[in-house]
């Protein structure tokens, strides 16, 4: 049996994929199991042990409507003649796609009546429900998923986890604290919808900083961003410093970790059960992990659009998100 699994993005989508991986090799230990992702994405799949190979295309070609190219990626999966794909993404083009490329059963998610045209098998997603269940639901269709298990897996090589050893030990870091304030940037969302505000940023840095080292994580694009709240010789921005897989290692260590909805979020459940999650735009129940000591903050809930989370419309501009933070 050959599987293709399917998803363009973002980070911590990919992540609350990984329980649906993990249950189809417990299934089928023999099948081959790839999974194509948009580029960029690739990382938090390296190295996973149930996946046959990782695949990676341009996300762009959905994104903006290449049809030649979307047709050229059709050929090219079509060329290795998968029995079944799982489609992660939600868009009808998806599943046109996937139809194109004759693959005989495809299963994926009905939003609306556009995106099950092209399925042959599809779970309604409507309903305010954590993404992992989601996602969980589309292995039933071929095998009997298990809800309970629903840890992300996200894999740290023996090189990654002694870096992060031999920082820790040079500088000396005991107990300390991780804030990431992200606004959940991709390739299809820009303007820091998710980002906390300046204001609160500041004063919960200046707070927590009293009696604790903290580090700030983020990316590359975040260190000039970050720079601004270097308030006290506790606090120490080490963003676009480390690789993902490093930065994951890094949290596993952190006493609590405090972040708003992005991908980095993701990336310390798979190491970490003390996260404080500031949710502004976005439903905790949908994207919150599911770890055993998670704080939620969601104070936004009279002004959420579910259009939001169900087709990635971004928020009006008039709308202001973590207002109530004090």
């Amino acid at each position: 049996m050959k599987i293709l699994l399917l998803k363009a993005g973002a980070l911590g989508d990919i992540l609350m994929t990984t329980p649906v991986i993990r249950q189809l090799r417990e299934h089928f230990p023999s099948a081959q199991i790839d999974y194509m992702v948009g580029n960029g994405c690739q990382t938090v799949l390296n190295d996973n042990p149930h996946l046959n190979s990782v695949i990676t295309f341009d996300s762009n070609i959905f994104f903006k409507h290449k049809l030649i190219d979307m047709l050229k990626l059709a050929k090219n999966i079509r060329a290795k003649q998968y029995d079944i794909v799982f489609l992660f993404d939600k868009h009808w083009i998806f599943s046109l796609t996937s139809f194109l490329a004759g693959i005989k059963k495809r299963i994926g998610f009905a939003r609306d009546f556009p995106s099950r045209i092209f399925l042959t098998e599809y779970v309604n997603y409507k309903l305010p429900r954590h993404e992992i269940h989601y996602y969980l639901d589309l292995v039933d269709k071929i095998a009997k998923a298990n809800h309970n298990d629903t840890k992300m897996d996200l894999s740290i090589n023996k090189t990654s986890k002694e870096k992060v050893q031999t920082f820790i030990r040079k500088n000396n870091l005991h107990n300390f604290l991780v804030f990431i304030n992200s606004g959940g940037e991709n390739s299809v969302e820009t303007g820091g919808t998710r980002k906390l505000p300046n204001t609160f940023f500041k004063k919960t840095l200046k707070k927590l900083s009293k009696n604790n080292q903290i580090l700030l994580i983020g990316g590359k694009t975040d260190k000039d961003y970050y720079d601004k709240f270097i308030l006290n010789k506790n606090i120490t921005n080490i963003a676009g410093q480390f690789t993902i897989a490093e930065s994951t290692e890094l949290m596993r260590f952190a006493k609590r970790v405090y972040t708003t909805d992005c991908g980095p979020m993701h990336m310390a459940a798979t190491v970490n059960n003390n996260i404080t999650a500031y949710f502004g735009p976005t439903n905790p129940k949908r994207k919150a992990p599911l770890v055993k000591h998670i704080e939620t903050v969601w104070n936004d809930e009279d002004i959420y659009e579910e259009t939001y989370e169900l087709y990635g419309k971004i928020p009006k501009k008039t709308k202001t998100f973590f207002r109530k933070l004090k």
